[in-house]
C-alpha cells in the first residue's frame, strides 16, 4: 500500500513539474513575442516621427509593382499580391527607389504618392499617408501589447501566490 502511494506521489510530482515547465515556456514565449513586437513598432513609430518632423517631404511616383503569390488559409487558390515600387528624387535631383514592405491584392488607384526621406541619407525613406505612417503601426503595437500584458499579468499573479505561500498549480 505504501509503495503504491510513493509511486502515485512521484507521478503527481512528475506531472506537476511538466505542467510548471510548460507554463514557464508558454509565459516566456508570450513575453518575448510581446516585448519584440512592442519594441519593433515603437521604434517604427519613432522613426516615422523623426522622418516626418526632420525629413524632406516630396512627391513620388509608383513606377512598378513587385508581384508575389499568397495562399489564403486552406484554400487551393492563390491570390496575386502587389507591392508598390516607388521612385522619388532628392533635392539634388538624384533618383532613389523605395521598395515598400506591404502588399495588396490590387494595384493602387493613383501613381502619385508622398514620401519622406532623411536629409543626410536620402536612401532612408518611408511612404507618406495616415494609414502607412500612423494607423497600421499603432494597430500592430496594440496587438503586440496583448501577449505582453497577459505574460506580465501571469507573472504578477504567480509572484503574489508565492508570497501568500499558496501553490500556483495544485
Amino acid at each position: 500500500m505504501k509503495s503504491n502511494m510513493k509511486v502515485q506521489n512521484k507521478q503527481v510530482k512528475s506531472n506537476n513539474f511538466l505542467v510548471v515547465f510548460l507554463s514557464i515556456i508558454f509565459i516566456l514565449s508570450f513575453l518575448v513575442m510581446g516585448i519584440g513586437g512592442v519594441y519593433y513598432y515603437c521604434s517604427t513609430i519613432y522613426r516615422h516621427i523623426n522622418l516626418v518632423s526632420d525629413g524632406v517631404k516630396t512627391e513620388a511616383r509608383i513606377t512598378g509593382y513587385k508581384e508575389s503569390w499568397s495562399k489564403d488559409g486552406n484554400e487551393i487558390e492563390y491570390t496575386k499580391m502587389y507591392s508598390p515600387v516607388i521612385t522619388y528624387y532628392d533635392t539634388s535631383n538624384h533618383s532613389y527607389t523605395l521598395y515598400t514592405d506591404y502588399s495588396s491584392n490590387s494595384r493602387e488607384w493613383s501613381n502619385d504618392v508622398t514620401v519622406y526621406f532623411d536629409k543626410k541619407d536620402p536612401s532612408k525613406a518611408i511612404r507618406g499617408g495616415f494609414w502607412h505612417l500612423w494607423c497600421w503601426p499603432f494597430i500592430f503595437l496594440c496587438l503586440y501589447m496583448i501577449p505582453l500584458v497577459v505574460g506580465l499579468f501571469i507573472i504578477i499573479y504567480y509572484i503574489k501566490t508565492v508570497k501568500k505561500k499558496k501553490p500556483f498549480i495544485a
